[in-house]
C-alpha cells in the first residue's frame, strides 16, 4: 500500500509538470519540450556551480581553509532546498485537498503521511544535488579528500535534506496556523514566509567572507567558522573530522526526528481539524462605473493579491530582485568598485552585471502565465460576455506589467546609483529591465493560452503546476542565460553592444507574440474549453 501511494505521488508530481491540455499531441510536445528545458537548465546550473567550486577550491587551498568550500556549499544548498520545498510542504501537509478522499479509504494514515514526506524528501535531494555534487567533484579534483572525508561527505549529503525538510515543516506549520486565524490571510502568509526565509538567508549570509583594508581587500574565509552547524558539516567533509560529523549529525538528526515524530502523531488532527477563521464583516458601498478594459485589469490585479499561492509562486521575483539589489549595493559595492579600479575590464562589466542581476531575477515572475488557467470553471463567463477576447488577453498582460515593472525598475535604479553608473548606461539598464518584464509577460501569456490547465480543484495547482508554468519559468531563465553568455563576449568590445543584447531580442520576441495574441490568440481563446 505504501509503495503504491509513493508511486502515485511521484507520478502525480511528474504529470503536473508535463500536462499541457487534453490533446495527446499537446501533451507529447509539452513533455518533450519540458525535458529539453530541464536538461539544459540543470546542465547549466551544474556547470556554474562546478566553475564556482573550482575557483573557490584553489583559493581555499592557498589559505588552508579547505573546509570553507563545503561550508559554503552546505549553506547554498540548504537555502535552495528551503526555498524550493517550503511551498510544496505547506500544500502537501497542511492544505492538501485529497485528505478526506484518502482517509475514507482503507489506508493507514501513517502511510499517507510517510508517502508525502518521502516525495518532499526526494525534491530536497534533487535540489541539494545541483549544488553539492559539483562541489564534491571539484574538491576531489583540485584538493583531494582525506581518508574519512569522502565517507563524511556522503553522510552529510544524505542527512542535510532531512534537516531542511524539518525546517520547511516548522515554517509551513506556523504560517498555516497563524494565517488561518487572521483576517488578511494572503498578506499574512506572504509576509511570514518572507520573514522566515529572509531571516534564514540573513543568518547564513552574516559570515563576512571579505576583510582587509581599502588598499588591499582579500578573501577571508575564517568567518565561516562562526556558522556552527554549517562549519561542522564543512569540516567533516573536508578534513574527515569525526567530532565535527558527530556534532552535525546530532544537531541535524535530533530536531528532524522530533519534528517528524510530532507531525506523525498529530497528522490526523492537523488535516481534519477545522481551523478558526477570522470573521469578516461585509460592508456595502457603491461601485464606480468604469470601462471594460479597466474593469478587467482591476479584476486581474485583485485576483493576484487575493491569493498567497499566486503571489509567492508567480510574483516572488519582484521581492527577491529588490532584496538582492539592496544586499549587493550594501555589502558588495565598495569591494567591486575597488576591484574595478584595479582591473579596468571589470568596470566595463558593472552596467552589464547590474542588468543581468535584475533581468535574471525578473525571469522568475510568472504573473501572466497562470492567469488563463485560473479562470477554471468560470471561463465560460468571459467567453459568453460581450467582451472582446483581445481586451481580456491584454488585461492579463497589463496586470503582469503593472505588478512587475515598479519593483524591477526600482531595483535597477538602486544598483545604478550604488555603483555610480552613468546616466546613459543607467538608461540602457532600465531598458533591459523593461524588455525582460515585457518578454516574461508575453511569453507566459502565450504558454498559458497554448497549454492551459483547467482540471484543478485547488488554485495552487493552476499556479504551481502544468507545462505553462514550468515552461515559462525555465524557458525565460534559459533564454536570458543565453543572452547573458553572448553579452559577456560582446561587452569587452562595447558596453552598449553588450547591453543591447539584453534589450533587442526580448523586445523583438515580445512584438512577435503580441502580433499573434491580437490575431490568432483571439481565436485560440474563443476555442478554449474547460
Amino acid at each position: 500500500m505504501l509503495k503504491t501511494l509513493i508511486k502515485s505521488r511521484i507520478s502525480a508530481l511528474f504529470a503536473s509538470m508535463t500536462q499541457g491540455g487534453k490533446s495527446k499531441n499537446k501533451k507529447r510536445v509539452a513533455t518533450s519540450l519540458l525535458i529539453v528545458l530541464f536538461v539544459v537548465l540543470i546542465a547549466y546550473f551544474l556547470f556554474a556551480m562546478g566553475a564556482m567550486a573550482y575557483g573557490l577550491c584553489y583559493m581555499a587551498n592557498e589559505t588552508g581553509d579547505t573546509y570553507a568550500v563545503f561550508t559554503l556549499a552546505v549553506i547554498i544548498s540548504s537555502a535552495l532546498c528551503l526555498f524550493g520545498s517550503i511551498f510544496a510542504t505547506k500544500t502537501q501537509l497542511f492544505e492538501s485537498t485529497d485528505n478526506e478522499l484518502l482517509l475514507s479509504m482503507p489506508i493507514p494514515p501513517k502511510y499517507i503521511f510517510i508517502s508525502r514526506m518521502l516525495v518532499l524528501l526526494l525534491v530536497n535531494y534533487l535540489l541539494e544535488a545541483i549544488v553539492m555534487l559539483p562541489c564534491m567533484l571539484m574538491y576531489g579534483i583540485v584538493i583531494g579528500y582525506e581518508p574519512l572525508g569522502f565517507v563524511c561527505s556522503l553522510a552529510v549529503f544524505l542527512l542535510l535534506p532531512f534537516l531542511t525538510l524539518a525546517i520547511s515543516c516548522i515554517i509551513a506549520w506556523i504560517v498555516s496556523e497563524i494565517a488561518s486565524r487572521l483576517r488578511n490571510k494572503t498578506f499574512v502568509t506572504v509576509f511570514l514566509f518572507l520573514v522566515f526565509f529572509l531571516g534564514y538567508m540573513y543568518m547564513c549570509g552574516s559570515i563576512g567572507v571579505y576583510a582587509g583594508s581599502e588598499e588591499n581587500a582579500t578573501l577571508d574565509l575564517s568567518g565561516l567558522k562562526n556558522t556552527a552547524l554549517f562549519y561542522w558539516a564543512g569540516d567533516a567533509m573536508a578534513n574527515g573530522s569525526l567530532i565535527s560529523l558527530l556534532l552535525f549529525v546530532l544537531c541535524a538528526s535530533v530536531p528532524s526526528f522530533l519534528v517528524f515524530f510530532i507531525l506523525d502523531k498529530r497528522f490526523i488532527s492537523i488535516i481534519t481539524t477545522k481551523k478558526a477563521k477570522a470573521k469578516i464583516e461585509y460592508k456595502g458601498n457603491t461601485e464606480k462605473a468604469g470601462g471594460v478594459y479597466s474593469s478587467l485589469l482591476k479584476k486581474e490585479i485583485r485576483r493576484f493579491f487575493s491569493s498567497s499561492a499566486y503571489i509567492m509562486n508567480a510574483g516572488l521575483g519582484n521581492v527577491l530582485c529588490l532584496v538582492m539589489a539592496i544586499a549587493i549595493s550594501v555589502s558588495s559595492r565598495e569591494l567591486l568598485l575597488e576591484l574595478s579600479g584595479e582591473y579596468g575590464m571589470l568596470e566595463a562589466f558593472i552596467p552589464f552585471g547590474v542588468s543581468c542581476v535584475c533581468v535574471f531575477m525578473g525571469s522568475m515572475n510568472l504573473v501572466s502565465t497562470p492567469s488563463i488557467s485560473l479562470e477554471g470553471k468560470s471561463l465560460w463567463i468571459l467567453q459568453s460576455c460581450p467582451i472582446s477576447p483581445r481586451d481580456i488577453l491584454m488585461a492579463k498582460l497589463s496586470c503582469h506589467m503593472v505588478i512587475c515593472t515598479p519593483l524591477s525598475v526600482i531595483s535597477a535604479v538602486i544598483l545604478c546609483v550604488a555603483f555610480k553608473i552613468s546616466i546613459v548606461y543607467s538608461l540602457f539598464v532600465v531598458l533591459a529591465v523593461l524588455g525582460s518584464v515585457a518578454f516574461t509577460g508575453y511569453w507566459g501569456l502565450f504558454l498559458g493560452l497554448k497549454f492551459p490547465k483547467f482540471d484543478w480543484q485547488n488554485e495552487n495547482v493552476a499556479v504551481k503546476q502544468g507545462f505553462a508554468v514550468f515552461g515559462s519559468m525555465l524557458g525565460s531563465m534559459l533564454f536570458f542565460m543565453i543572452l547573458m553568455g553572448i553579452g559577456v563576449l560582446l561587452t569587452p568590445i562595447s558596453i552598449i553592444l553588450g547591453l543591447m543584447v539584453l534589450i533587442v531580442p526580448p523586445v523583438i520576441i515580445s512584438v512577435i507574440i503580441h502580433s499573434y495574441l491580437v490575431n490568432g490568440g483571439i481565436v485560440a481563446f474563443e476555442n478554449l474549453k474547460k
